[in-house]
């Protein structure tokens, strides 16, 4: 009888015999205890990093496992050029709420920025760095190069941050106690090097804030405005932002080792349209006044309702920039000695 008319309830010996093969090679995947998670988190929360990151460290160091590098082939090539040996891949990760209203809204504090989100942000990606860098230092490597970072916002309150590199180790040279941190490639960390500076740092720079518009600007986007016209105070408000988000980059940058510029900055903006809820004890700067009953904002008066409140149209402007923070140590190639030197200063 051919295999596909056999009776569906005959189990096949060669499908049985595959699938027993296949559960003999492959771990299933079993949930941890509660009393482990709880010790993980207890681990998390004192600073250091789960028993199993740790345990998987020291076995890849001791060639019990394979060790695994986002290097490419490339990259490898130019590691052994500069005696640059990779030693295991190392992760960071870290989920943090900013704080919010009852009805999910974003706090806005006086000057209408969403201070906590912002923090949220900071405290994200530090904390993954952090967890990545005592994985690189139990390692002994280092650095970290080729360090890719993910960042995502879940329901506008909970920020992701992700990061997955390679710690690597340089030959003859005693480890620094923090590992420097690069998201460059291994080819763009060797070409650095050749022209006297050395990747230290990974730095954010990031701000949030929410415009309220009156008339004035809301008529200039309207349908019945038949003119091509700039929305001036949008231009300038945006300006702000990118400069504060600026400020905040340099401001990380000084919180780690000696930075003297950026290398790989990569932006991205948003603009949308929203609605604001402004309460009457609400006041602030902004140059929006307020009239007893309501908020006159861009020459457009918005009276209070019963409860107190109105909603006022608005635009959120985000902006978030990430880059490489480099130092510069000389005009040519560096040497051995002065990458020594360098990381001796960080001790």
């Amino acid at each position: 009888m051919p295999w596909f008319r056999r009776n569906a309830s005959t189990p096949n010996p060669e499908v049985v015999k595959l699938s027993q093969n296949l559960q003999s090679t492959f771990r299933q995947y079993s949930a941890e205890t509660e009393a482990q998670m709880q010790k993980d988190r207890d681990a998390l929360d004192s600073g250091h990093i789960p028993e199993a990151a740790e345990a998987r460290i020291k076995r890849t160091l001791a060639k019990e496992l394979p060790w695994m590098s986002t290097l490419d082939i490339p990259d490898l090539y130019l590691a052994d050029e500069i005696r640059m040996t990779p030693l295991v891949q190392v992760t960071g990760s870290c989920f943090y709420r900013a704080a919010s209203d009852m009805n999910g809204r974003v706090y806005l504090d006086s000057n209408y920025d969403a201070a906590n989100l912002v923090h949220a942000y900071y405290r994200a990606k530090n904390d993954a760095v952090f967890r990545l860098l005592q994985e690189a230092g139990l390692s002994g490597g280092h650095a970290v190069v080729d360090a890719k970072f993910r960042f995502a916002r879940e329901d506008r309150h909970t920020i992701e941050c992700s990061v997955i590199g390679t710690a690597v180790h340089f030959e003859g040279l005693r480890p620094p106690k923090t590992p420097l941190l690069s998201p460059l490639s291994g080819e763009e960390f060797y070409k650095l090097l050749m022209k006297g500076f050395i990747p230290v740092n990974y730095c954010l720079g990031y701000h949030w804030h929410c415009m309220p518009v009156g008339y004035r600007t809301r008529s200039i986007g309207s349908v019945w405005n038949f003119q091509n016209q700039e929305l001036t105070s949008v231009t300038k408000r945006f300006s702000d932002t990118r400069h504060y988000a600026i400020q905040q980059m340099v401001s990380d940058a000084r919180g780690g080792p000696r930075v003297d510029g950026f290398v790989g900055v990569s932006v991205e903006t948003k603009i949308e349209e929203t609605e604001l809820r402004i309460y009457g004890n609400y006041g602030g700067g902004m140059g929006f006044g307020m009239m007893g009953n309501g908020i006159t904002i861009d020459g457009t008066f918005y009276p209070f309702g019963a409860e107190g409140s109105c909603e006022v149209p608005a635009y959120n402007l985000e902006f978030f920039a990430t880059g490489a923070g480099i130092a510069r140590m000389g005009s040519g190639r560096l040497t051995r000695k002065d990458v020594s030197t360098y990381l001796s200063a960080l001790n």
